[in-house]
């Protein structure tokens, strides 16, 4: 289940990271990024320790592969979190993606 939980909430951030363009920018700087790459590692590492730990059926090495696990799922909510504040913040992000919307339809 974690593997399956892993591939999916990494996969749909990925595809949705795709599908923003421009908008994506803020995930590949400062604290979004550092939160993002952190998720990563811990949900790869969580992943392995989970693997692991079923083969060796050691209730230490599941605990910490849970404790990776959520901690890297919560790290990419807060990545998340971050970015949008961070495109808030900067109006390239609001006005450029309102006037391709306005041009968009105007046609």
């Amino acid at each position: 289940m974690a593997v399956l939980g892993t591939a999916v909430e990494l996969g749909a951030f990925q595809l949705m990271k795709r599908r923003l363009g421009l908008v994506a920018e803020p995930f590949e700087r400062g604290r979004p990024h550092r939160l993002l790459r952190a998720a990563e590692v811990l949900t790869a590492s969580g992943t392995v320790l989970a693997g692991v730990a079923g083969r060796r059926r050691s209730r230490a090495l599941a605990a910490t592969a849970g404790a990776a696990l959520l901690t890297g799922s919560a790290a990419l909510r807060f990545g998340v979190f971050h970015a949008g504040v961070a495109s808030a913040e900067d109006p390239k992000y609001t006005v450029a993606s309102q006037r391709e919307r306005l041009t968009g339809h105007g046609d």
